[in-house]
């Protein structure tokens, strides 16, 4: 192999490099802003990311967080703590638990929204091939180009937390026992 041959696969290689850390790069960027959506009921995969999270405060208490975007309706960001109280209870051999104490935090960020636009889909050119016997079309079909752009917005992080306490028996916690059961029983969902 001579010295040019060698040369050019080199560079070749290096472009090739350059570019897949530029798009591996891009896509860290984009998936470490949030998107401006509601936030389903589930685990926080990391610390600080969206979704539920709990700490142990005592044999029979705990501190639950659910954080959100601002585009989860407040009552079903306050129904998902409940529901992963409910069911650390019902983990933990509680049947009754009882909201001690609740604070809600909001915090602006950047976010990732879609929004739709206006603009008329470019409409693409038919690609024939004729020959003898006939023409046929010989492009795979395509997508039209959407009229859906991804802007940044700014949004609130929606930190919901409450300090429950569990018990077998809803005399020890008073008048603000909830049974663990009914409140697993309600489906998760906006009230209207």
């Amino acid at each position: 192999m001579s010295n040019v041959t060698r040369k050019r696969n080199f560079t070749k290689r290096a472009c090739a490099l350059c570019a897949s850390v530029f798009v591996l790069g891009g896509l860290a960027a984009c998936s470490s802003t949030p998107v401006a959506a509601p936030t389903p009921y589930k685990a926080s995969t990391t610390k600080g990311g969206y979704g539920y999270s709990s700490e142990k405060i005592s044999g029979n208490t705990y501190q639950v967080r659910f954080k959100a975007t601002d585009k989860t309706p407040a009552d079903l960001v306050q129904q998902y703590a409940l529901h992963r109280a409910a069911e650390i209870a019902q983990q933990e051999g509680f049947t009754f638990l009882a909201v001690q104490k609740t604070n809600v935090d909001k915090k602006p960020v950047l976010a990732r929204e879609i929004v739709a636009t206006n603009d008329k889909p470019v409409v693409l050119p038919n690609d024939k091939q004729c020959t003898m016997s006939g023409c046929d079309n010989v492009a795979q079909p395509m997508a039209g180009a959407t009229s859906n752009d991804v802007v940044k917005t700014q949004i609130n992080n929606i930190y919901y937390t409450i300090t429950i306490e569990m018990a077998n028996s809803p005399n020890e916690l008073h008048k603000n026992a909830l049974s663990v059961s009914e409140l697993l029983a309600k489906p998760l969902k906006p009230k209207n």
